[in-house]
């Protein structure tokens, strides 16, 4: 569907707070899902509906009736068919007001709740989540695969049976953390996830997530080299028992790099690419400016009311010395 998406919000006040998440389901990020709560009950014969749209293009997607719970509450998750990257493909959520049953395709254009991630935040995000610059896949995705490969690598260590096999695959594990394109280079790109935060200054889940990214990031960064540090004691020894047993230090700080550590809340490689996701988290409805609005200086209207106001004051005047100067001469003569 490519019709033209209406952009004017709908006559009727709309109740009702909540958002719209994309995730993982079968594919990367194919899923939506729509919590909210306090939604105003629509009269009957009529229905909300869930969309995904790209602003530029205005190209769109149903995300199917969202049913409104006694008390208010939507719980509506939507995957595409056929596995599309919808963080890729759009960068609004919308819920329109349809009519049932409903014989157009199309939204209806009276929308009730809509909200837009900022051109500038999303391109970043998608570096992390999509496609990072000349790939086809994004930082996150590329970091969470060269830690799984030097994973493998240690394993390939540990099940070798000489010495020298499992020197080799110890020095493949540790190029995976030191090449270029690999685990070091990859924790460092969740930068962009502050690139994302500074070109949306005001949008709040950006600018939270964006946080958990990096501390993500910094915490795949330490175990990183932390596993590096340790698989130079596995090539400085020469009992194949006790490399093994070093090597189960080494995969446990890989470990940690690849899932994080959720007793002591630090997240790994997998919560740096799920927050990244959330950084793209749609508000419904979008947030209202919170600064005041004062008058422009040199509003053609503010002269104009002053001297207003002014002619006022100066009949009032003229009027009531008028009114006292003819009581003064009433009383005079009488």
């Amino acid at each position: 569907m490519t019709l033209p998406f209406a952009v004017a919000q709908a006559e009727d006040s709309y109740s009702g707070s909540g958002t719209a998440v994309i995730s993982d389901a079968g594919a990367m990020s194919d899923r939506v899902t729509f919590s909210m709560s306090g939604v105003s009950m629509l009269e009957a014969g009529m229905a909300y509906e869930g969309w995904l749209v790209n602003s530029g293009s205005d190209d769109k997607v149903s995300t199917g009736i969202l049913t409104v719970v006694p008390g208010g509450g939507i719980s509506h998750s939507w995957t595409s068919p056929d596995g599309s990257n919808l963080l890729g493909m759009y960068d609004t959520a919308v819920i329109t007001v349809e009519p049932v049953p409903d014989d157009d395709a199309a939204p209806s254009g009276v929308i009730a709740f809509s909200d837009t991630v900022a051109g500038g935040a999303i391109t970043h995000i998608r570096h992390l989540v999509v496609a990072a610059p000349n790939s086809d896949t994004g930082f996150l995705t590329q970091l969470q695969a060269q830690v799984d490969m030097a994973m493998m690598k240690v394993s390939e260590a540990q099940a070798a049976d000489s010495i020298a096999a499992l020197k080799t695959a110890t020095e493949e594990a540790v190029a995976i953390i030191d090449a270029d394109g690999g685990i070091t280079a990859l924790a460092a790109a969740t930068e962009h996830a502050g690139f994302a935060a500074t070109a949306a200054p005001g949008a709040e889940m950006v600018g939270q997530y964006s946080e958990m990214v990096l501390a993500s990031g910094g915490n795949v960064s330490a175990w990183a080299a932390a596993a590096k540090d340790d698989a130079a004691a596995v090539m400085a020894e020469d009992n194949l028992d006790t490399a093994k047993t070093l090597l189960n230090i080494v995969n446990g700080k890989l470990m940690a790099a690849a899932d994080g550590i959720e007793a002591s809340g630090m997240g790994g490689a997998s919560d740096a690419y799920m927050q990244a996701q959330k950084m793209a988290t749609f508000t419904l409805p979008a947030p209202a400016p919170t600064a005041a609005v004062t008058p422009a200086t040199g509003d053609t209207y503010v002269p104009a009311a002053m001297q207003i106001m002014l002619f006022v004051a100066l009949m009032l005047l003229i009027g009531g010395g008028a009114m006292l100067y003819r009581e003064r001469r009433f009383s005079a003569r009488a």
